[in-house]
């Protein structure tokens, strides 16, 4: 009697992909199944559920997407068969008698991750199978921490994940996807029992990495770039070559890996130079944020959003989820039983608070970032700008204050809404001064630039680089249309003022929570490029009133990068360079790095004052090196005093244009020992500093 035909159908599931992301994709860009499935070679089939336990040798020959099988049964019968690999799953059909005269039909479903899944032979039995790789290429039990694409040279991706830095357990089921420069994210299948993943036909682009919670602060070029585990070794790769290891809190690169963006003069740092630090695991560094305050009344309360809800009163400005900081004080008030009555006044387009706890007032707002977190200098400073377009972020220290210039605020914000209804963001004055001729870290061959521009009536518009329409994979907290300072830039650029606006999105900025773009390069037609490195680059002030003047009295230091400053039609915008830090302290000697650093908060601090005089420096010879800061163009004195208040000499008296550091030296060997001191009056202001000969 003739047998009917045995069958087996394995069917591979990859259930995790969200079918929800599908609409997300830009054009052409498709979610992606987890690679090219990889079974060929050896397997022992263990079948459980019939009478007896079965066990079965399937040999697999895979060309590409087709599969040519053969089984032997533990009794030694032969079959063959064939097989193919159809999007994320694997058919087989096999022709196997089990019993004589009967032949009868077996069906089996697989778990991509496992090998193993379910089978019913006809009505009589049910059951389980277990496949265990022999010999061949695939997932399961598969050289973990090998170089997958020395066999599998067409995988656009692959790696293992290990439990830690060991690289003794491999770490399976953790969820791996790309993130493309536009944001989008194509998940890919978990790592299986020996931590492998891997994946092909992938899109030739650059991708960030995100392995369970671990995300790549590097951008990769698949596949170029996509063999995981020749460079994430354990003990890491660092070499003569590659002796350049991320900081834990550097920002992540740019999406073409060139670190001149920030660090141009010298140019030494590339994606090539990286080492790792060891293999891949999924647990991610631990990231800073740091604490938030907010001060009503005299009493200051701690303030985190988790668990609030907060929706901002200003739902034209902010996405779901972002808020201002007046919004914080009306939460934080809520919270603790304070009563505030505020309205919102159109001609000003921003909300004044009336009274609180039923007591009028000129309520106004201080704030302080410092550079992502704040300080108690800082939050003494006057403010002129919208405190319901000023974006909360970690780390904001905000203090409600009383009996300040309100109405000249307001004069200036009529002004500015009127000129804004009539002719739209117009701001009457552009003014970018760039002088970095003088700057060290300005070599022969970087053809750095000074120039000085000024542009009149410049129309201004959103170019939405943080609104939610944004193709970006950092946070979007506007709503499409607002208009920030960065735009006034960039609309110079579509009017062909500018040739080039480079800017730079950075997590971390000398160790402080930032999550903002930095401009670090201007481009001039017909003159060319002035870009930031190091300790150099850009600063701006975008206000009503002028420069000398804001509004308020207020702090020309406003510590808010140009991505998150909403304008409207204010009076001017002026950029000018700026380098912090006492260039004696560029040195290898031990505590030079911590002077060095020093120096550049004390040089940040005094860009309000238009001047920093740095710490002397007495050589042996008993000549003295000092320097100073401009951050204007000023008349300045220098003069060197005696311990009795006498003048021994004065050392600069002029008018100075040039921007920047400025480096000068004396001789005090004709002045007798003693203490000494070095003064600087310019702008108003007067600066000392001691000096020992």
């Amino acid at each position: 009697m003739k047998g009917l035909k045995y069958k087996k159908v394995i069917l591979i599931c990859l259930g995790s992909i969200s079918l929800a992301l599908l609409p997300s994709l830009a054009p052409g860009l498709r979610l992606l199944l987890p690679g090219e499935v990889v079974v060929g070679g050896n397997w022992e089939l263990r079948i459980e559920g019939l009478p007896t336990s079965l066990l079965w040798e399937l040999e697999i020959n895979q060309q590409g997407e087709f599969l040519a099988l053969v089984a032997r049964t533990d009794s030694g019968q032969l079959a063959r068969g064939y097989g193919e690999i159809k999007g994320s799953s694997i058919y087989f059909n096999l022709g196997l008698k089990l019993f004589r005269p009967n032949v009868m039909e077996f069906q089996g479903r697989a778990s991509w991750s496992s090998m193993s899944g379910t089978f019913s032979l006809g009505q009589m039995f049910k059951g389980t199978w277990q496949a265990q790789r022999k010999t061949g290429s695939g997932s399961l039990s598969h050289h973990s921490g090998w170089d997958c694409f020395s066999c599998h040279d067409h995988f656009s991706l692959a790696g293992t994940v290990f439990k830690d830095s060991s690289a003794c357990e491999p770490l399976p089921d953790v969820p791996v996807a790309l993130i493309s420069p536009e944001g989008h994210q194509i998940i890919l299948e978990k790592s299986d029992q020996s931590g492998n993943f891997f994946a092909s036909n992938l899109p030739e682009r650059e991708y960030l990495i995100r392995v369970g919670d671990a995300e790549s602060r590097s951008w990769h070029l698949l596949p170029a770039q996509g063999s995981c585990n020749r460079c994430h070794i354990k003990g890491g790769n660092g070499s003569a070559l590659r002796d350049r290891l991320l900081p834990a809190r550097h920002t992540q690169l740019p999406p073409d890996n060139d670190c001149r963006h920030c660090h141009h003069f010298p140019a030494t740092q590339s994606y090539e130079k990286l080492r790792t630090e060891g293999v891949l695991v999924a647990i991610k560094g631990q990231a800073y944020e740091p604490g938030s305050r907010v001060e009503i009344k005299g009493k200051v309360y701690s303030f985190d959003p988790a668990g609030l809800n907060i929706v901002s009163c200003r739902p034209d400005i902010f996405a779901p989820g972002y808020f201002s900081m007046f919004d914080v004080i009306l939460a934080v008030a809520r919270r603790n039983g304070i009563q505030i009555d505020y309205h919102f006044d159109s001609d000003c387009q921003t909300h004044f608070i009336d009274r609180i706890d039923g007591v009028p007032g000129n309520y106004w707002y201080h704030f302080s970032y410092d550079a992502g977190e704040g300080n108690v200098t800082e939050i003494k400073y006057r403010r002129a700008n919208r405190w319901d377009e000023a974006l909360w972020k970690p780390g904001v220290w905000i203090t409600v204050v009383e009996g300040e210039n309100l109405e000249e605020i307001k004069a200036e914000y009529r002004e500015e809404i009127q000129r804004e209804r009539a002719f739209g963001h117009l701001i009457p004055q552009v003014k970018i001064e760039i002088n970095p001729s003088s700057y060290k870290g300005n070599p022969p061959g970087s053809n750095r630039i000074t120039v000085s521009r000024e542009f009149r009536n410049v129309q201004v518009t959103p170019h939405n680089l943080r609104a939610t329409t944004a193709s970006s994979p950092y946070p979007k907290p506007f709503q499409p249309g607002v208009t920030t300072s960065l735009d006034i830039l960039l609309s110079l650029k579509d009017q062909g003022k500018l040739d080039v606006v480079t800017s730079v999105f950075y997590t971390y900025f000398a160790q402080k929570y930032i999550f903002s773009y930095y401009v670090v390069g201007l481009g001039f037609p017909g003159v060319g490029l002035a870009h930031a490195s190091g300790r150099q680059g850009f600063i701006y002030l975008t206000e009503n009133g002028s420069p000398n003047r804001l509004p308020n009295q207020a702090d020309s230091k406003l510590h808010m990068t140009c991505d998150l400053h909403v304008i409207h039609a204010p009076d001017f915008s002026y950029w000018r360079w700026a380098e912090l830090g006492n260039p004696y302290y560029e040195s290898s000697e031990p505590g030079s790095a911590a002077l060095l650093a020093r120096s550049m908060e004390e040089d940040d601090e005094a860009i309000s004052r238009g001047f920093n005089l740095h710490e002397p420096r007495v050589n042996r010879d008993r000549t003295v090196d000092f320097s100073f800061n401009l951050f204007l163009p000023l008349k300045v004195r220098i003069s060197l005093y005696d311990g009795k208040g006498r003048c021994q000499k004065v050392l600069v008296n002029k008018k100075i244009p040039d921007l920047g550091i400025q480096k000068m030296n004396f001789s005090a060997r004709n002045l007798p020992s003693g203490l000494y001191y070095l003064i600087m009056e310019a702008n108003g202001h007067r600066q000392f500093r001691h000096l020992l000969l």
